[in-house]
């Protein structure tokens, strides 16, 4: 009695065992499809930061770069915090409306295709175009 007992136990260890098989693979099936699925957003994500960084219309338009304040450095320490070099004196720099400054040909290129300041991502059309008004 007590062999058929751990015979029918055996058996049903292994019919559990089966379903817990069908039920392991169905999860890694779920679990693979669910990795491609997120594979394929990741990529769609990427391409399109590589698309917003690329395209030129979300700068600052040209007609309010040309608003900017331009001045003439002075003697000073400081380094334009986008390209990290000193500033020399006499040399042509812009201030953005949050007072930051930067080297001219490098804030022109930042702005192109951003329109944050580039230190306190301060919105810099929002404050010329209220300058406007």
């Amino acid at each position: 009695m007590i062999q058929i007992v751990e015979d029918r136990s055996e058996g049903q260890q292994s019919e559990q065992f089966g379903i817990d098989e069908a039920i392991s693979r169905r999860w890694d099936e779920v679990a693979n499809q669910l990795r491609q699925e997120i594979q394929e957003l990741q990529l769609q994500l990427w391409q399109y930061d590589v698309e917003k960084i690329f395209q030129k219309d979300h700068g600052v338009p040209k007609q309010y770069l040309q608003k900017l304040k331009k001045m003439k450095m002075g003697k000073s320490n400081r380094l334009c915090s986008i390209c990290c070099n000193q500033f020399q004196k006499d040399e042509l720099i812009i201030q953005l409306p949050c007072k930051h400054i930067y080297h001219k040909s490098c804030v022109e290129i930042w702005l192109q295709s951003s329109t944050k300041c580039p230190n306190c991502r301060s919105d810099v059309l929002e404050h010329l175009r209220e300058q406007e008004k």
